[in-house]
């Protein structure tokens, strides 16, 4: 668990995010802190994706709800890395999205 790499993220499963969790807590530089930026960039993308096939499939509302709090908690674990550097509250929603997939 290199945190000096950018790591390719292909799903949002838990253990991708246990693994993303445990980088954003090792992360103190700068440069790491941008690096996990761009891993949850790619949750969030890909989690985007998701959100537009279940619109256009129009059927599964639950689903459709889960998918859109996990993306908001994605959102705001990048922006306590982003703004402030706060690996700690990152942490917490990541912790918190786990429990979501």
């Amino acid at each position: 668990m290199h945190v000096d790499d950018v790591h390719t993220i292909e799903d949002y499963s838990p253990q991708t995010l246990r693994e993303l969790i445990g980088r954003v807590e090792k992360s103190r530089t700068f440069e790491q802190m941008i690096y996990r930026e761009s891993e949850l960039d790619e949750v969030w993308r890909l989690l985007d994706s998701d959100i537009l096939t279940t619109e256009r499939k129009g059927s599964n509302v639950p689903e459709l709800e889960n998918l859109v709090a996990l993306r908001k908690m994605i959102v705001e674990a990048h922006d306590f890395i982003g703004n402030d550097s706060n690996t700690v509250d990152a942490r917490d929603r990541l912790l918190k999205a786990v429990e979501l997939v």
